[in-house]
């Protein structure tokens, strides 16, 4: 087989078509002229050291890189620590065995959907696996933008709807039994929850010198909440002041140098999930998640009468889609609504007749 080197870069033939070979970043690039011309195919490899003296090009070729390749780019992005341990998760229990060795070019719908079918079949909700394929996704579009880009085009990912929304609330008798049968430790981080609707990984990222009595807020910082944004949180009278408050004299008298406020014998609280179901359990919640303390505090909060602004800005919610997703218009506001409805239905009634019986209508005439 004919070659001939030039400089940077090889000429070759296949058959009657000159090639080009390339090495970029350590990997060999190949790209055919498409001609019979070994002018044309110097052409071409001048092209192609312009692209790569001027970073255009890689040896992650888009036709050569495999999705693994970009599940590791987004673990190594620059993300939260939190979303990196949980994209490291889902990538290497999930994602990675069914489709880290594949080329992203034979990436497809269909073997997509064949993915769900699979998780579905080992007991993976669809929301689940809508979980996983939005990483994916994620890896796919950070590829698309680097430059030089390592993915063209990116399919069609079938994300379905969900059905399995939670629609758990704690009722204000049910919070005071949770409350009690919940062990010391771990009281004053559930009041916070049920009080302000803090995420849970907000909340247990909280330190101390964040609580401030005297102006009666916690502060959130810029980058430790969810959406990036730091905001305050009121401390309520009550059992959240109360309870906070007692866990300051301990710790400050058992484990001074603990920074973390909701703690455990001085360690910062991690897991808590038996504890939790446990006291579920008692307190006749079994199904309760922590996360339902959030949409409870909104609700609340809405019962209130605090603003859908002001709630947000408590919450940490950016826009007002969580309350579709909640759903939070449960049985008890629709039986409110009635109760008003029906009342005002009566007024409008007893105002009509009186009006009528003052035009020389007697009380419960009717007009035809």
């Amino acid at each position: 087989m004919p070659r001939t080197t030039n400089g940077s870069g090889t000429l070759y033939l296949r058959g009657d078509i000159w090639w080009v070979k390339l090495h970029i970043d350590g990997r060999p690039v190949y790209q055919s002229s498409k001609s019979t011309k070994k002018s044309d195919a110097i052409k071409l490899r001048d092209q192609l050291l312009a692209k790569k003296h001027r970073g255009e090009i890689s040896g992650g070729a888009p036709d050569r890189v495999l999705i693994g390749e970009l599940l590791d780019d987004l673990i190594k992005s620059d993300v939260k620590e939190a979303t990196r341990y949980i994209y490291e998760k889902v990538i290497e229990k999930s994602i990675r065995p069914y489709f880290g060795k594949y080329k992203v070019t034979r990436l497809t719908t269909g073997m997509m959907e064949d993915y769900r079918k699979k998780r579905n079949a080992e007991g993976a909700k669809d929301s689940t696996v809508n979980r996983e394929l939005s990483v994916m996704r994620s890896a796919l579009y950070k590829g698309k933008r680097r430059t030089p880009p390592k993915v063209n085009v990116i399919p069609y990912f079938p994300l379905v709807k969900e059905t399995n929304v939670r629609k758990g609330f704690l009722t204000d008798e049910q919070y005071t039994a949770l409350r009690d049968a919940l062990p010391d430790e771990l009281k004053p981080m559930f009041v916070a929850g049920f009080v302000t609707g803090m995420r849970l990984g907000e909340i247990l990222a909280i330190k101390w010198p964040q609580v401030d009595f005297e102006s009666g807020y916690i502060v959130l910082q810029t980058g430790e909440t969810k959406n990036g944004e730091g905001r305050a949180v009121p401390i309520l009278d009550g059992d959240m002041r109360d309870y906070l408050m007692t866990a300051k004299k301990e710790r400050d008298a058992a484990w001074p140098h603990c920074e973390q406020v909701f703690s455990r014998m001085g360690e910062p609280i991690k897991r808590f999930t038996t504890t939790w179901r446990n006291a579920c359990v008692a307190a006749g919640v079994p199904e309760l998640n922590f996360h339902d303390l959030r949409r409870t505090a909104v609700r609340n909060m809405r019962r209130a009468g605090i603003p859908q602004v002001v709630r947000m800005k408590i919450s940490g919610h950016k826009t007002d889609s969580m309350e579709r997703r909640y759903n939070i218009v449960d049985a008890e506001d629709l039986s409110v609504a009635k109760e008003l409805l029906e009342r005002r239905m009566k007024l409008a009634s007893v105002t009509k007749n009186v009006t009528m019986t003052g035009n020389g209508a007697k009380l419960g005439d009717t007009a035809d």
